[in-house]
């Protein structure tokens, strides 16, 4: 009966997981990085990027991959009833991966959410938003 209440609790998410990554270390979502132009709403591209490199609990960057799918992505435009935006992750197998995404229209605010197992990454969810510009005609 025991064995079975670990198994529920640790499915639902009650215990930290595991990243193995031989060496079983933890993957440590607070202390984990992401960065990139594609988390600033005044970089224009045709497809947009950032970057995540996995953390250990003691502060230690993942130099091997904790697995293809650790990280959950999830962008969204809270303003608009659908958001079409194409996402994909890439594995660089040295601890970071490399997250590409499209957007098929254009949208005022956009809501970048990277989890970990239900947790959110770094500083997620991260608010792109359009800032007004200004511009300043010189005679």
């Amino acid at each position: 009966m025991f064995s079975v209440l670990v198994l529920y609790c640790f499915f639902l998410g009650a215990f930290p997981a595991l990243a193995e990554t031989g060496e079983g270390r933890q993957l440590c979502p607070e202390k984990s990085e992401i960065w990139g132009p594609g988390l600033k709403a005044a970089v224009v591209l045709p497809a947009r990027y950032f970057f995540i490199q996995a953390v250990d609990t003691s502060g230690d960057k993942f130099t091997s991959s904790p697995g293809e799918k650790v990280f959950q992505i999830k962008i969204t435009a809270p303003d608009e009833q659908f958001t079409r935006v194409g996402v994909q992750v890439l594995d660089r197998k040295d601890g970071s991966f490399i997250v590409r995404y499209r957007m098929y229209a254009s949208y005022k605010n956009l809501k970048v959410e990277v989890k970990f197992q239900g947790q959110h990454v770094a500083k997620s969810p991260y608010i792109l938003k359009e800032e007004k510009k200004i511009f300043l005609l010189e005679r």
